[in-house]
């Protein structure tokens, strides 16, 4: 009855709009098995009176799965943890007509407000003014969270492609960071890439090791999935970003077999030109003249009952294959990918009381790359180096979950997992990289690969939720732990003393290489990093939260989540152990008008951010990391090395002893301050939202996020030997850096045997003495909505937003730098590379106009539309920092400038004049605009879609990172910087037009 809007206007004259679950009148069942789903509502009489004793059976449309609830003396009524899908509802009481609604549609973590209204049989005809019927509410008066829901159905009448990402740049409030290490990632709120959640089924499938995006799901099983993007819930933690939660399809009382396949042919595929560097070499990444990509993907399942009613099952295999090829400069590669991605699940409806569910899934995905010598100048590829090399990663998961109502007022839900990730390569061939960095970057190796990796995290977790609902108030309660395991090992290629990273310089004014300034030199650089199976990290947390019915109009949700995290050392201690995260969750949801059309609504939140798991790695492995400086050898006519048999560049004499960094020390006292706090932000909302246009919402949100801490390392080298040095005590460790977890503007407390008599030494470096800048990050935003059905076969979902992120720091990757290392870039690794640094940060993307959208045609054919505008973000000159300015200025704690051993990366100009951070220029606008044209038709009681999806239909090349550098060293003594004639190179760019074709058919 919903498409009656006379109906359905006056029923919401009459119905006084309930905002929050209350006690239940009768029996409850939880059918659920699929994310925190809910519905409720309110009856009413003709006149407006509350009814109660009101019954409501729910039938789920294809799993067949009937129950019922009765109102209590509200005349409300409340039921959680549904199967998602589609449900038709039967309200009925003596005396009263019945009514029947036949479409609820049921969705992951958001609520369904079905309101109804009933008349008395043989009423006068005063009472049958009001006409019985339902109304479904667009504004939802319990919860102000932010974000977006989409079904399966709904992407899949759209041009979007696979992956989560995909699906939250969709939503208000997200973006593409720039670099090309984060092209699987999205920023949420200003927040980095590394600070997001993900969820399938109850479980956190967030990338284990950096928290960039999430592990590889198999998407044709996916039922629906939602974008939170702020106002989140206590029940989730973890995250400083955004949350997306994405719940599985399962099977019905029907059985079910459909196959699809999908093919993206290279001959469809555009590609952007190739970019070249100022001095005529080829540049980062832009050498697409030997490009090419074709993607094929096979999927077949099948879902139905094992026993009616009860238990039901769902398979997916879902098998691709891709082949590419690219070039760099020395190097021509042609990979074969293929991943036998498979999906299972069971869910078991025991009774009306009880289920579980169980699913599990495989994406082990490998590959073997064949590698040629190449001249990129003849685009002529040569001999094949080495063997082809093969590599794997992916792995498995595994989820069993529980719902259930222990009686008619209290439910509970579990889920317990295990995520494994692993990543494995083997090398083609045994040469190490060599580059040549005196005149832009030249590879002069044909290496096939710089490095060897080997590692494993697994994550197990367990979560347990109850609900509690009572008159006034209905109270969710749970706790949430999490244990990561890591195993790893990283090296450089080469074998004995050709192993290493290879790089031709020219000394600087203070090279420490021992060459004279000038001069040209050879670098070798050796990083080993191990941890063995006892490293891990492990979370806690308890959440309570009280939905408060305060007053007819006023809902208050007043939560609080309580956290506590841990990381350990590859020797199994502690370096990370934080207790008492306490972060308040609260929301107001005023009904403006009393019948549930519109809503003002603030929120309030913190949120905590764990130190990531890659920092057991790079922070709490046994690192060892050392330099050696030689003098030039043989060279070529050009003047580069020639490389010996081994690979590695012909050297001459050793310019001075080894340079040890780090010699694989894991003593907790030496690597994180004994008085680390944890990182958070808090978020402010006021928002505004009301129904219009019958079936749309309209909505306005004001943002505020501030970073209250931060947690970061810092080499605390050149501060900790001023200070070892005032107390006298001789520095026996012998390696140049010491870098530290910390909270930057705070004090650091460090505990080690530094002279080696045997006792440890408390050394405590005070705020004053580090004059570290406290780490500041702020978003400020405004976003317009508008979403829903502009007629029965239109629906939208559009945004605009307006945002302003500004600080001096990103948060735990650094785009700006291309350095997808969560809490391990260059921010505050020495005070100098912070100076001028407070201002845009590389996600200000200040305005961003979003449009997704599909349009029935016809009964068979579909429009769907993607469309994007978003501002640039802004850039920088970095360089050199200068002597005696700023954090090196004689006296300062950081006068040796060390930051200049990093090379130009700081936040100044070719003249030394500051250039703070993003005040030189925006990148250009980012339009990308997405079509598909879908066939729906039935052949013999079977669906057929056929669907081609163009992806930037205009083929537009927008640039999404750019080199920075505005300067290099002058190969004169005395001589200013030389401006790098590579500066503004374009190093990513928006993915090129390409075609991807679909059929699909269902039994």
């Amino acid at each position: 009855m919903r498409n009656n809007k006379n109906n359905t206007q006056v029923i919401r004259q009459t119905l006084a709009a309930s905002a929050i679950a209350l006690a239940l009148g009768g029996a409850a069942p939880a059918f659920a098995a699929d994310g925190n789903s809910l519905i409720r509502g309110s009856i009413v009489s003709g006149q407006g009176n509350d009814l109660s004793d009101v019954e409501l059976i729910f039938t789920h449309k294809a799993k067949g799965l009937t129950f019922s609830v009765r109102t209590n003396a509200q005349g409300e009524y409340i039921l959680r943890n549904l199967p998602v899908g589609q449900y038709r509802v039967s309200i009925s009481k003596d005396g009263f007509e019945t009514v029947l609604e036949e479409q609820v549609q049921v969705s992951i973590g958001q609520s369904v407000l079905l309101d109804a209204q009933l008349n008395r049989i043989g009423a006068s005809d005063i009472e049958r003014i009001a006409v019985s019927g339902t109304a479904i509410r667009l504004v939802d008066m319990a919860s102000s969270t932010a974000g977006v829901t989409y079904t399966d159905e709904e992407i899949k009448a759209m041009p979007v492609n696979t992956g989560f990402e995909s699906i939250a740049l969709l939503a208000p409030g997200t973006a593409e960071p720039g670099g090309s290490e984060f092209k699987d990632a999205s920023s949420f709120g200003g927040s980095s890439s590394a600070e997001n959640g993900y969820y399938f089924n109850g479980l956190n499938v967030t990338s284990i090791r950096t928290g960039l995006g999430s592990i590889r799901l198999p998407w044709e099983a996916i039922a629906q999935t939602q974008v939170k993007t702020g106002g989140v819930s206590p029940e989730f933690g973890g995250a400083l970003g955004g949350i997306v939660n994405a719940v599985s399809k399962s099977g019905d009382n029907d059985f079910k077999l459909g196959v699809e396949m999908r093919y993206d042919p290279d001959s469809l595929r555009s590609q952007h030109d190739a970019l070249y560097q100022q001095n005529g070499v080829v540049g980062y990444y832009t050498n697409t003249q030997q490009s090419t990509e074709t993607y094929k993907e096979f999927q077949v399942w099948a879902s139905g009952a094992l026993v009616e009613d009860s238990l039901f099952f769902y398979g997916l295999l879902a098998p691709y294959r891709e082949n590419e090829t690219w070039a760099r400069q020395t190097v021509y590669n042609d990979r074969a990918r293929e991943e036998d991605r498979w999906f299972a699940k069971l869910d078991w409806f025991i009774n009306q009381d009880h289920s579980v569910g169980f699913s599990a899934m495989n994406n082990k995905r490998t590959w073997e790359t064949t590698s040629f010598a190449y001249d990129w100048e003849t685009n002529v590829v040569g001999e094949q180096r080495g063997v082809a090399a093969p590599g794997e990663d992916g792995g498995k998961v595994y989820s069993l979950n529980y719902n259930g109502y222990i009686n008619d007022f209290f439910s509970v839900s579990a889920v317990v997992g295990r995520v494994s990730e692993n990543v494995e390569n083997v090398v083609a061939s045994t040469d190490p990289g060599v580059w040549d960095e005196r005149d832009g970057f030249v590879t002069v190796s044909s290496h096939t690969a710089s490095g060897i990796t080997e590692e494993e995290f697994i994550r197990d977790q367990f979560k347990l939720d109850f609900t509690w609902d009572l008159e006034l108030h209905s109270v969710s309660f749970g706790i949430d732990y999490s244990k990561i395991t890591v195993d790893y090992y990283e090296g450089q290629n080469g074998l004995g003393e050709a192993q290493g990273w290879w790089t031709i310089l020219t000394a600087s004014e203070d090279d420490i290489s021992g060459a004279p300034q000038g001069t040209d030199y050879i670098e070798r650089r050796v990083r080993t990093r191990e941890v063995g199976d006892k490293s891990d990290s492990t979370s806690l947390a308890l959440y309570v939260n009280d939905s408060w019915q305060a007053t007819d109009n006023l809902v208050l949700n007043l939560g609080v989540r309580y956290s506590e995290f841990d990381n350990s050392t590859s020797t199994g201690e502690a370096f990370v152990d934080m207790t008492g995260q306490i972060a308040p969750r609260l929301q107001a949801i005023y009904d403006l008008h009393g019948d549930g059309s519109a809503k003002i609504f603030a929120t309030y939140g913190r949120y905590f951010q764990p130190v990531s798991a890659n920092m057991n790695v790079t922070l709490g492995s046994s690192s060892i990391e050392w330099f050696e400086y030689f003098a030039l050898d043989q060279v070529d006519a050009n003047g580069v090395p020639v490389l010996d048999p081994d690979g590695a560049p012909s050297r001459g004499a050793q310019l001075r002893e080894r340079y040890w960094r780090q010699r694989g020390i894991t003593e907790p006292g030496l690597i994180a301050s004994s008085s680390l706090k944890p990182m958070y932000s808090d978020e402010f909302t006021l928002g505004y939202q009301q129904e219009v246009f019958g079936d749309m919402a309209l909505g306005i949100r004001a943002i505020y996020r501030d970073l209250g801490r931060s947690v970061e390392d810092t080499d605390v080298g050149p501060v900790l030997a001023k200070k070892l040095a005032e107390l006298g005590i001789e520095d026996n460790v012998g390696q140049s850096s010491y870098y530290v977890l910390n909270n930057p503007g705070e004090a650091i407390t460090m505990s080690y045997d530094f002279d080696g008599d045997g006792q440890v030494d408390e050394i405590t470096l005070s705020a004053d003495e580090l004059a570290l800048q406290q780490a500041k990050r702020k978003y400020l935003a405004l976003e317009l909505t508008l979403e829903g059905n502009v007629t029965d076969r239109f629906r939208i979902n559009s945004s605009y937003t307006w945002s302003h992120s500004y600080g001096n720091t990103e948060g735990l990757v650094k785009t700006d730098n291309n350095q997808a290392d969560p809490g391990w870039t260059t921010s505050y690794d020495y005070a100098d590379l912070m100076d001028n640094g407070y201002g845009d940060l590389p996600n200000d993307h200040r305005h961003a106009i979003k449009f997704s959208g599909a349009y029935e045609l016809t009964d068979e054919l579909t429009l769907g539309m993607v469309a994007r505008a978003i501002s640039g973000r802004p850039t920088n000159y970095l360089s050199l920092h200068p002597r005696n300015v700023d954090s090196c200025k004689a006296g300062s704690p950081w006068d040796a400038c060390v930051s200049r051993d990093y090379g130009h990366v700081s936040h100044y100009d070719e003249h030394g004049n500051p250039a703070p951070r993003g005040s030189i220029d925006n990148l250009p606008w980012l339009t990308s605009f997405d079509l598909s044209m879908a066939y729906n038709t039935d052949i013999s009681g079977h669906d057929l879609m056929l669907k081609a999806t163009v992806y930037n239909l205009l083929n537009n090349d927008a640039a999404l990172d750019i080199t920075e550098t505005r300067t290099r060293n002058s190969s004169v003594e005395g001589q200013e910087l030389e401006l790098n004639p590579d500066y503004g190179l374009v190093t990513r760019r928006q993915e090129e037009r390409f075609v991807s074709l679909l059929a699909r058919f269902t039994f």
